[in-house]
């Protein structure tokens, strides 16, 4: 059995790539704090994947807030966690994950 028979798929919730605008913040102590606008690259029920320019740490607490491109002024807010950090040319790939599947809505 070869190595790729033997990687086991992590993901639990169905992935769907997107583009949908995306505000991540952060207190990452020491006084700094992020707030970074990019673009989600895939969400599931359980987790999301975006590019930031700033490096966060793996276990980092995050907030996410998700604009709804159907419904202007429409956002989900998710608290999550880091689980993967990758480094590309400019910028980071961040992995996290939610605690619940279900978001606070607000608008703004």
């Amino acid at each position: 059995m070869g190595k790729s028979d033997q990687s086991e798929e992590r993901r639990v919730g169905r992935r769907f790539e997107v583009s949908w605008a995306v505000v991540v913040r952060s207190d990452r102590g020491s006084g700094e704090h992020l707030d970074e606008s990019t673009t989600l690259q895939n969400l599931s029920s359980v987790g999301a994947f975006f590019f930031l320019l700033h490096r966060v740490g793996l276990g980092a607490s995050l907030d996410l807030e998700i604009r709804l491109p159907m419904k202007q002024g429409s956002w989900m807010k998710y608290s999550a966690k880091v689980v993967r950090v990758e480094r590309q040319e400019a910028s980071f790939g961040v992995a996290v994950k939610f605690p619940s599947a279900r978001p606070t809505f607000i608008e703004r």
